[in-house]
């Protein structure tokens, strides 16, 4: 049998994300060394012992009353994040896979796997959301930016992935679509696997008569459309109220970032979402700390430090995969009602210990 032949798009588009991933994962040490070795801050270091930690409900903020210092609470953070990224890259079909499978049959590939269809997402939404900052600042509306300390500014980016994406994800969406499930009487072990990826709530078949089933795919899918539009309105309007520096343009931004993040986590689970958020807050800042840290150049001026892997990610990452995102969804918009898509994005993703296959792709119409 004749091997199929190689995509030139899908192998360049898939070596650019094998570039921005090693990047990705390059600014762990650095971001580290940043914030445990080097002096940020005048008031503030790794021995610094915080007052609470910080949780979210949604808009409903909740303080712990645990008290471990930065240093500390940094280096727990990187663990978690390590663990998340090594979920996405190995479960399912590996990341290393999903690229040689893009090198046969083009950049839809990328999909089968949570961590290469994070970096595509992360690309293409932060060049959508850069476009409509350019708009709105042409319209008179301002963004505005974060200011303050730099090293409580590194610390918050460090911890606001975790705690935002198990407050405006995980409680917004995943667990009213699990109570929604209990409700039905559906088993535990399905509600479980809901609250770690909602899509794992219509893709396997019921145990039950479909005369016993309370809620149909459809119905469970509208219900999870609904929950992602409140949760990303909210995510956007919690910005704007946090008082740390954001104008009213930083609204829509964060919704659209919503958006992106609600999909990952649906479609392929809680790690995903987290680390498009991570890369978006962390990863896409931590050289420009070190920058800051060892060079004395601060981490807001234009440099070298500072545009790394931001540009890279915008570019060379961002131009093409806004583009297979927009035509995505333009031809999931135009196909009949019911007819299976024609591309990858909706392989089964992950075994169902349930039976059947996990269907990834969320908007599947029944």
């Amino acid at each position: 049998m004749e091997s199929k032949p190689w995509n030139p798009l899908g192998l360049a588009y898939g070596a650019i994300i094998a570039g921005t991933a090693v990047m990705l994962v390059l600014s762990i040490p650095f971001g580290a060394y940043a914030a445990l070795y080097t002096h940020l801050s005048s008031s503030y270091g790794p021995q610094t012992q915080i007052a609470y930690l910080p949780v979210y409900i949604g808009l409903l903020p909740v303080d712990i009353p645990v008290t471990p210092t930065f240093g500390a609470l940094f280096v727990g953070l990187t663990v978690v994040y390590c663990i998340v990224i090594g979920l996405a890259m190995f479960r399912g079909e590996s990341f290393f896979r999903a690229l040689m499978s893009a090198a046969r049959r083009g950049p839809q590939a990328l999909f089968d796997n949570a961590f290469s269809a994070t970096i595509v997402l992360l690309g293409g939404v932060l060049l959508a959301t850069v476009l409509l900052q350019e708009f709105q600042t042409a319209v008179g509306v301002g963004t505005g930016g974060l200011s303050g300390d730099p090293f409580l500014l590194y610390m918050d980016l460090t911890l606001s992935p975790l705690i935002e994406e198990i407050g405006y994800r995980f409680f917004l969406i995943g667990v009213p679509l699990a109570v929604l499930l209990l409700a039905g009487r559906e088993p535990l072990k399905r509600i479980a696997r809901t609250l770690w990826r909602p899509s794992a709530a219509w893709d396997a078949a019921p145990a039950q008569e479909p005369a016993q089933v309370q809620f149909n795919a459809g119905t469970l899918k509208m219900f999870t459309y609904f929950l992602i539009g409140l949760s990303s309105i909210l995510f956007g309007l919690a910005h704007y109220l946090s008082g740390a520096g954001w104008e009213v343009g930083k609204i829509s931004e964060a919704a659209l970032d919503g958006v992106a993040l609600a999909y990952l986590y649906v479609r392929y689970g809680l790690h995903a979402s987290i680390i498009f958020h991570w890369a978006v807050d962390y990863a896409s800042n931590a050289f420009a700390f070190y920058g800051q840290g060892v060079y004395g150049i601060s981490w807001t001026a234009d440099s070298v430090w500072s545009n790394v892997p931001t540009e890279v990610i915008l570019i060379l990452v961002g131009i093409p995969g806004l583009l297979f995102i927009l035509n995505s969804i333009f031809k999931w918009a135009i196909r009949p009602r019911g007819e299976t898509p024609a591309d990858d994005s909706s392989r089964p993703l992950y075994p169902d210990t349930a039976g059947g296959t996990v269907q990834g792709n969320l908007p599947d119409d029944t």
